[in-house]
């Protein structure tokens, strides 16, 4: 099979059953994005270096993020707790990414909590000999109640802080992600959707293999268990997946920032209303109505009454889904958004 060339790469391997049981995560995973996160305050080059350049949202976390953790007892906990479990390299512990992060920060954490200390020893013998060992690596492994209350404070403690806040913006953009990815699951079938997951992933649908860029050859035979495709803001330009193979296969890929919108409010407002054009400039792709209603303010009935006035005009378009309604942007919606009308 053609491949990526002579980068590094992951290859997944597909049964027929395996695509049956590929599933995407209709909401972000709290451990996940924790985790990704802190690779992005690591960076200390965010906007430079190889890859795609940085989306100005993300800086904007986490230059807000350093901000709040800088000079503070909970930035030094994160300093000298979090990231050395966590080092930008390729390979952290498993044990910090339970499938339980889907459900939650608290199911999450406690799992995280609970983890066996065998496993966390070998997994933080692993992350010594590839990133060296994080200072209280013993303490962690020998099941200290203490290092474990510690490791679950911090990490509580960092959500709160770093991710709670643009938690609800999270949640609105997996969810048009999840919509996005459905719909072409729906109309196109596994195959498609998969084929269509990323820019940088390649499905190879003879060999029934998804191919991806990665920091080290990796390969997952996926063996009837199937797949979770769980979409991050924080995830970077590669997808991040489990090392040890006998944990539920996860493939964790990076959400499109979409830039807002270059438009003049009062221009477009002067054409079709200023809450029409509220409501339009709140529409991307497939924003589901909870979105639009905490953007404009706009109630439920109005709502309903713009958005016939705007897709009757060809502005947008409305697809419904497991009982929610959802908006998209037609090209010409666009082009009004973007302040090409005159």
């Amino acid at each position: 099979m053609a491949t990526l060339g002579g980068a590094a790469r992951l290859l997944i391997h597909f049964t027929r059953e395996d695509l049956a049981r590929t599933r995407v995560s209709g909401r972000p995973d709290a451990l996940w994005g924790l985790v990704l996160s802190l690779h992005r305050l690591q960076r200390r080059r965010p906007s430079g270096g190889h890859g795609p350049p940085v989306p100005d949202e993300v800086l904007r976390w986490r230059a807000n993020t350093l901000d709040c953790l800088s000079g503070r007892a909970l930035g030094r906990r994160v300093r000298d707790h979090l990231v050395p479990l966590a080092p930008i390299s390729s390979y952290f512990p498993d044990f910090l990414t339970p499938h339980t992060g889907l459900q939650g920060l608290e199911p999450g954490l406690d799992t995280v909590l609970s983890t066996p200390r065998t496993q966390i020893g070998r997994e933080l013998d692993e992350l010594t000999t590839r990133s060296g060992a994080p200072s209280w690596g013993t303490e962690l492994a020998a099941g200290n109640t203490q290092a474990l209350h510690l490791l679950g404070v911090t990490l509580r403690d960092y959500f709160t802080t770093a991710l709670a806040p643009a938690w609800p913006a999270i949640q609105d953009r997996t969810t048009t992600e999840h919509t996005r990815l459905t719909g072409i699951l729906t109309t196109q079938g596994i195959e498609a959707m998969l084929a269509n997951l990323l820019p940088t992933t390649i499905w190879h649908p003879g060999d029934r293999v998804l191919e991806a860029p990665y920091p080290m050859n990796f390969t997952i035979d996926l063996q009837g268990r199937g797949l979770t495709l769980i979409p991050s803001w924080f995830c970077s330009d590669m997808p991040v997946a489990l090392v040890d193979p006998a944990l539920p296969p996860v493939l964790v890929y990076p959400l499109t920032h979409i830039p807002p919108p270059v438009t003049n409010p009062r221009a477009l407002a002067k054409l079709i209303g200023p809450t029409r054009a509220a409501v339009l400039l709140a529409i991307t792709t497939a924003t589901p109505t909870r979105a639009i209603h905490q953007r404009t303010g706009v109630s439920a009935s109005q709502l309903s009454r713009h958005a016939a006035v705007l897709r009757n005009n060809n502005l947008i378009t409305e697809a419904r889904h497991a009982g929610h309604t959802f908006y998209t942007r037609t090209p010409l919606g666009n082009t009004l958004a973007n302040g090409q009308h005159g």
